[in-house]
């Protein structure tokens, strides 16, 4: 008589599962509104139907009233244009932008230039010099411990205090 076990592996508990988090940046945008200006809600219904079926596109509006449809590659953003068009909107859309790089720089080092610049009185003068950001500020925007709803004067402290900024 053979003795047969069945071995599973332990299973984990639901709240021990971590979900996966993808950060990227958008590299090419395209401005959008509709060829008939009264098909407006349902050009932003149909964005709202796209940022659901696409996680990796980003639409918003601007300051400035313009729907923008960001994605990964000029390729990404035309077929996800197209399913706007034809299927989330079911209208036709004017693309306003061309579309767009967008890169980003930093302050790597401290600079050994120091610029000034005279008010149009000449009476007052502003001296600047660049230097990097505290290593913590980026994940504390990011996480809203410092956003710019904040109330001014307790900003400025705590950037002062906690990120050596305003000094020199």
């Amino acid at each position: 008589m053979k003795t047969w076990y069945h071995l599973r592996p332990p299973r984990l508990p639901f709240d021990q599962i971590n979900g996966i988090y993808i950060q990227y940046l958008p590299v090419v945008r395209v401005a959008v509104q509709p060829k008939n200006p009264g098909d407006l809600p349902k050009l932003v219904d149909g964005l709202k139907k796209l940022s659901k079926s696409d996680p990796l596109v980003l639409c918003t509006t601007e300051e400035s009233g313009q729907n923008v449809v960001a994605g990964c590659g000029e390729l990404h953003v035309e077929i996800c244009l197209n399913d706007l068009e034809k299927d989330f909107a079911g209208i036709e859309l004017i693309k306003i932008l061309t579309q767009s790089s967008h890169t980003r720089e930093t302050v790597s080092a401290t600079s050994n230039i120091v610029c000034m610049s005279k008010s149009p009185n000449k009476h007052n003068r502003i001296y600047a010099q660049a230097t990097p950001l505290h290593e913590n500020l980026p994940d504390a925007i990011e996480k809203g411990q410092v956003t710019p709803k904040d109330e001014p004067k307790l900003r400025a402290k705590a950037l002062n205090e906690e990120y050596a900024l305003g000094q020199g």
